[in-house]
């Protein structure tokens, strides 16, 4: 859980600093806007699919737990109940992500204007900081159905 935290911390500053690299072109480690927005891109997607593999496995581990101690059922429906409301934003915020990666590579050959781009990034990151407050309650709300079912919260 603490990888996600960090990794989503990089992410957001390497999206802000794209961000603003789109408007002045300044390199960032030697790399112009459309390469620092591949490893942007990589970093992104590295962290979200490290998020959904982390709901995964704990609603794998809540699973079989409640199998393997004969307790109710209801802890994992809970975690699944968890799943349902981080999947379907994140699953949109990934499609809005990988929209703004094509685009500047668009804006790179003259395709697109760099406005339309510059505003649809600017969704995108405010997408984005909503996905991280739904995931930090889903983080939460997971952690304290483990927390339940092992008995170390009542």
């Amino acid at each position: 859980m603490y990888s996600c935290y960090i990794l989503s911390l990089v992410t957001i500053a390497c999206l802000m600093l794209a961000f603003i690299q789109s408007f002045s072109g300044f390199p960032v480690f030697k790399a112009g806007h459309v390469t620092f927005m591949i490893l942007t891109g990589i970093i992104y997607a590295f962290a979200e699919t490290l998020v959904i593999f982390f709901f995964v496995g704990t609603g794998i581990s809540i699973r079989d737990y409640t199998k393997d101690h004969r307790l109710p059922p209801a802890f994992h429906q809970r975690s699944i109940a968890v799943k349902r409301k981080v999947y379907p934003p994140l699953t949109l915020n990934m499609l809005f992500m990988i929209i703004l990666f094509v685009i500047v590579g668009a804006v790179d050959t003259g395709r697109v204007p760099k406005w339309i781009y510059q505003t649809f990034f600017i969704f995108c990151i405010a997408d984005y900081l909503r996905i991280k407050i739904i995931q930090n309650e889903c983080f939460r709300d997971n952690t304290a159905i483990i927390l339940e079912m092992s008995g170390m919260k009542t």
